[in-house]
């Protein structure tokens, strides 16, 4: 949901060498980073008993996306692919999952009833 279209526009404000930087190029990064962490936090929504790791792969697979962009522009520009990337990008996606997914936490603390 977020990830997606922040890649796209990544590829539309980088110039012709594929180079984008400054405030554009931080905004993107934040709303790709908040993505990775939304997946993790609708999978433990969506099942409470869901582990961490779930939450995390979730995150690794919005980068799947995003990697899959930038390696498809990256062939057309003809420019070369750098793998330490995606590794530092899974790697991120995978800590920002399992950062939402603990934001998500469903428990809900009991509260002792008062008797008049």
């Amino acid at each position: 949901m977020f990830v997606g279209p922040a890649a796209v526009a990544g590829l539309l404000l980088a110039d012709d060498d594929g180079d984008l930087a400054g405030g554009p190029a931080i905004a993107i990064a934040v709303v790709q980073i908040l993505g990775f962490c939304f997946a993790g936090w609708v999978v433990r929504r969506l099942d409470i008993t869901a582990s961490v790791a779930s939450c995390a792969a979730a995150g690794v697979g919005c980068a799947l996306i995003l990697q899959a962009v930038g390696i498809v522009t990256s062939l057309v520009r003809g420019e070369d692919l750098n793998p330490l990337t995606w590794i530092a990008t899974a790697l991120v996606a995978g800590l920002a999952g399992s950062a939402g997914g603990l934001l998500a936490r469903t428990e809900r603390v009991s509260t002792p009833r008062r008797d008049a």
